[in-house]
């Protein structure tokens, strides 16, 4: 379908669905659970691990439709919600998108209404938000599933005190895997142009406080290492019994034993845990191809100069 259909369609859906979108954001503005969010480094098994979370449990999210229609998320939520909860897993995502109408999104410019995607922020961008519109749309969409709000963009990463004082009782899941092998598919993402564009700045995704560099190969360490240290320091500041690191490897050997992890840790903190689907024994982790020797070079020594936190 051409571009300008699309907008034409997408333009009229949104106008359709305003008055609903209104009804249900005043009708559910006060959230039941406290909301759950998935962060880390691009390339780290964000996604892998956001879908894993919504086939095995109940949880309401932001799926393909609702990122299609974001002007109105809760209300085209609403419409698809019958095949949102039906739908099946294939675990297949190509750079983080994950096909299919009711398949789980980030939500990006859903959250671009309201957030720019850009560095790292703190809570003094607050004051600036429209935080009423924010927290009943995130409301809205737990009670219109009638299940707690997982969401996962890495973005949140360099934004975590801005969401820890719009949503006080929010949880925080980590998604952690070896530096090496993160710096490695971020370089071949880029050079593959995979993902998203970069920004005025030649960045790639999330920009963390540390954001530099004088090329791709140090960017991706330095983003791979700054994501990290910005989620220690800032969830130290919120208390770190809300937020909970999650293994990748671990994760792939055996998703259940580390969801089981995840449940004990989500279910102690008010979130209620409703099993819904079954998931597979395990995932391939494949190690990456190492990179040229020259680069590999480098990669460990600024991996090194800039150790993560953890």
């Amino acid at each position: 379908m051409k571009s300008w259909i699309k907008t034409v369609v997408r333009t009229s859906v949104h106008t359709i669905l305003s008055p609903l979108e209104a009804r249900l954001i005043e009708r559910y503005k006060e959230a039941q659970w406290p909301h759950v969010f998935i962060v880390g480094a691009p390339r780290s098994g964000t996604s892998l691990f956001y879908e894993l979370l919504v086939t095995r449990y109940r949880f309401a999210f932001f799926s393909n439709l609702a990122h299609r229609f974001y002007k109105t998320p809760v209300a085209a939520s609403w419409c698809g919600r019958s095949i949102i909860q039906n739908r099946k897993s294939q675990f297949r995502s190509n750079y983080g998108h994950i096909s299919g109408w009711s398949a789980p999104n980030e939500g990006g410019q859903i959250w671009q209404r309201w957030f720019e995607d850009g560095p790292w922020t703190d809570e003094s961008a607050l004051p600036n938000l429209p935080s009423a519109e924010i927290r009943a749309t995130l409301a809205a969409m737990s009670r219109v599933f009638d299940a707690p709000f997982v969401n996962k963009n890495v973005m949140h990463s360099n934004r975590l005190r801005l969401l820890q004082t719009l949503f006080p009782d929010c949880l925080i899941l980590e998604m952690r895997r070896d530096p090496t092998e993160t710096v490695r598919s971020i370089i071949r993402a880029q050079l593959r142009e995979k993902g998203p564009i970069l920004n005025d700045d030649q960045w790639w995704s999330v920009q963390p406080s540390n954001a530099g560099g004088a090329d791709l190969i140090e960017r991706a360490c330095l983003q791979v290492t700054g994501v990290a240290d910005d989620i220690a320091r800032d969830t130290g500041l919120m208390g770190r019994k809300n937020h909970l690191a999650v293994d990748y490897s671990g994760l792939c050997a055996d998703p259940s034993l580390m969801l089981d992890q995840v449940e004990t840790f989500l279910s102690s903190n008010g979130v209620p845990m409703e099993r819904r689907q079954d998931i597979q024994e395990h995932f391939p982790a494949p190690r990456s191809k190492p990179l040229d020797l020259e680069i590999e070079t480098r990669i460990r020594d600024l991996l090194e100069q800039h150790r993560a936190s953890w």
